[in-house]
């Protein structure tokens, strides 16, 4: 039986990179609060929904007989960064695993960001420490990361059933799922080049690692809870973001490496000095 899918967000930039694999593998509901990505073409399929204004609960409705959320709404602050501008994001995620576990749907897979923990960036530049991993306790210094931490906290206390039938979720935190493009860095530091060479990720990495997530048996931590926070990276010779329990948990396997795919610009960013 083909699974069936819910997408929210489904008009913006990362729905937009793994929709055609979605589209090839499972039955759709996709739903945002506009139905055209960001050239103003139109994204075939989108309803019309916004899940902080919904009095009719069409999404409850929607959300009947689906077998996984792909949670990828984001509401951009309209005056800049600041908690209660993300608190608007937070409430919308929460409604999602809460209708989530008031209906049969199997898992959420969450879209997050390296945002969550961006502060161990930090460190990382002036060369005291080599690797950040999931497992590090999060550490944002923006308001976006702040909510991206909130909604992995959240999505924790679902997966354990404390309080509401036990909801699997993955949060993926995607670090730089766009071209990595010298001629933008031509007045930055090497540093910041390579910050971004060690976060790509590749369109059909990212795909496969959320098709993975819908599709793995288990994603139980060691402890039996189903949640797991994974990195969205390639599999980049120059790495930061452990990938290690996404390999071993969803068995995710990257086809893409930036030193290879960018290796042209890497040596002259390098002869730059």
């Amino acid at each position: 039986m083909t699974r069936r899918v819910l997408v929210t967000g489904a008009a913006g930039y990362i729905a937009g990179l793994i929709l055609p694999a979605l589209r090839d593998n499972y039955e759709l509901t996709l739903v945002d609060v506009k139905d055209t990505d960001r050239e103003g073409r139109p994204v075939p399929g989108v309803e019309l929904l916004d899940l902080t204004d919904d009095p009719q609960d069409r999404f409850a409705d929607l959300c009947r007989g689906i077998d996984t959320i792909v949670h990828a709404g984001f509401r951009r602050p309209a005056d800049g960064p600041s908690y209660e501008a993300e608190r608007a994001n937070l409430d919308m995620t929460a409604r999602v695993f809460q209708v989530a576990a008031d209906s049969d749907v199997r898992r959420v897979v969450c879209t997050g960001t390296n945002q969550a923990s961006k502060w161990y960036e930090r460190p990382w530049k002036a060369k005291q420490i080599d690797r950040v991993d999931p497992f590090d306790y999060p550490r944002p210094d923006t308001f976006y990361g702040w909510a991206k931490a909130a909604y992995e906290s959240l999505g924790f206390l679902y997966a354990t059933g404390a309080q509401t039938r036990p909801v699997p979720n993955v949060q993926i935190r995607i670090v730089a799922p766009r071209p990595i493009r010298a001629a933008d860095f031509a007045d930055r530091s090497l540093t910041d080049y390579f910050r971004d060479i060690a976060g790509w990720v590749s369109q059909r990495d990212l795909q496969q690692l959320y098709l993975r997530c819908i599709e793995a048996e288990s994603i139980d931590d060691p402890y039996g809870v189903p949640f797991q926070i994974f990195y969205g990276v390639s599999g980049n010779a120059r790495t930061f973001w452990s990938i290690t329990n996404a390999r071993k948990v969803v068995g995710y396997e990257p086809q893409d490496d930036s030193e290879v795919t960018y290796a042209a610009e890497i040596a002259r960013m390098l002869a730059r000095g």
